[in-house]
């Protein structure tokens, strides 16, 4: 018997299942993703340097702030700068805000419904207009501070190597610290209700790999976290397997240390490896949904993006508060060499970006991206033919059979736009 989904709905982009069902049990489970290659990492070389964020900022509508850093972050290893304060505090904060906008709209809109068994999110917005108030509301709080200090809520103009181009007005951050704090019990209360949602019964261990820092809850920097071994991001990036099957348009990505094998990023690889440098708020509903750890069902992705959001209005309030004290001053790095190689990482909200350029007199001559999807497609696959260990998931109808596979995947938070770049 043959499984196939022809369209996945609620995720970022087109892809469609097909997988064996033999005995019950599915084998040769394959994502199949429905867009044609976009062929970005070709299409940035032997252009100038300061072309990669503006390019890679085009991959995807939903994280353009994530590859506009990603991009800078590689560009400046290159060359050696260190982006300083306050700066570095603004990205961070733009960081924060694309964050909280991705999360809302995923949790909300394109996953919350799967729960209640509706259809549609029409049906969702009927039975919840409050919530959907609220969970607008809360993405609307995300994008104004990708904005106010980014220039725009997409494809942000004010970031450039070193730090960024202009600062943001004083009143507008001012505005930013009061929305902030006056949505966050909202936010807290919508955490909540992920937190009492019934998540299906499903474990498949796997490898967590995401950024960690020793002073915060890793998103903007840091090293690599694999399992709670900590390595440098480029001796990382040697461990990691590139390969693609002839029929498949998008990349997928292995470990390669002693056998070959998938792993998992985004926010419960996060969640798995750094739950300790989480803000208080977000730790508290952490507690409260008495989830034990490590934890390796990735139904869990889902409220692990819903501690996520409440700490990063915790975080962007403890920034405005440093940056309202302040005289915001910015400025861009003088470079006289522009020749060298970088490594820029960064945790978009999927998971764990890569950027890695080769540059020679300011014109990029090699570079390779890696995304969070194409790095979670290989383990995404892994657990869907595992699936059939959710008690009952053999008795299921066909339908109910493809609803607990599509549920499966959007709570992985597929972007297939960042998977063909």
């Amino acid at each position: 018997m043959r499984i196939r989904i022809d369209h996945i709905a609620k995720i970022e982009g087109h892809a469609s299942f097909t997988a064996d069902i033999v005995k019950g049990d599915i084998k040769s489970a394959r994502i199949k993703i429905e867009e044609g290659a976009r062929l970005f990492e070709g299409i940035m070389r032997d252009r100038k340097d300061i072309e990669i964020p503006e390019l890679g900022s085009r991959i995807c509508g939903v994280c353009p702030v994530v590859h506009t850093f990603a991009g800078f972050k590689a560009l400046e290893s290159a060359y050696g700068v260190k982006v300083e304060e306050p700066a570095l505090s603004l990205r961070k904060l733009m960081m924060l805000g694309q964050l909280i906008n991705s999360h809302a709209l995923h949790l909300f809109f394109f996953s919350l419904a799967d729960f209640f068994g509706l259809e549609n999110d029409l049906e969702l917005i009927n039975k919840y207009p409050e919530k959907t108030k609220d969970a607008i509301k809360i993405r609307d709080v995300g994008n104004s501070i990708v904005e106010t200090i980014g220039g725009r809520t997409i494809h942000p103009l004010t970031p450039c190597i070193g730090g960024l181009r202009q600062a943001p007005d004083a009143d507008k951050l001012k505005k930013l610290l009061d929305d902030c704090k006056n949505i966050l019990p909202t936010v807290i209360k919508l955490g909540e209700l992920f937190a009492q949602l019934q998540y299906p019964d499903f474990t498949r261990k796997t490898t967590f790999v995401s950024l960690t820092h020793p002073d915060e809850y890793a998103i903007y920097d840091g090293k690599i976290t694999i399992d709670k071994k900590i390595m440098e991001i480029k001796d990382f990036l040697g461990q990691i397997k590139e390969f693609q099957a002839e029929d498949k348009v998008a990349k997928r990505t292995h470990i390669k240390n002693k056998e070959e094998h998938s792993y998992m990023v985004g926010a419960l690889a996060r969640l798995n490896n750094n739950r300790d440098e989480l803000n208080p708020e977000a730790k508290n509903l952490l507690e409260k949904s008495k989830i034990k750890f490590p934890n390796y069902n990735p139904f869990y992705n889902i409220l692990a993006q819903a501690i996520e959001i409440i700490h990063c209005f915790e975080e962007s309030i403890k920034i405005l508060d440093k940056l309202n004290n302040q005289t915001i001053k910015v400025s861009e790095a003088n470079i006289k060499n522009k020749t060298g190689e970088g490594i820029g990482a960064i945790e978009a909200p999927r998971g764990t970006l890569f950027y890695s350029v080769k540059i020679k007199d300011g014109i990029v001559t090699s570079v390779n991206i890696i995304t969070p999807t194409a790095q979670n497609l290989a383990n995404l696959e892994d657990d869907l033919e595992e699936l059939e260990k959710i008690q009952g998931f053999k008795n299921l109808n066909l339908k109910e059979k493809q609803n607990k596979i599509k549920m499966l995947i959007r709570a992985y938070d597929p972007c297939v736009t960042c998977s063909v770049h």
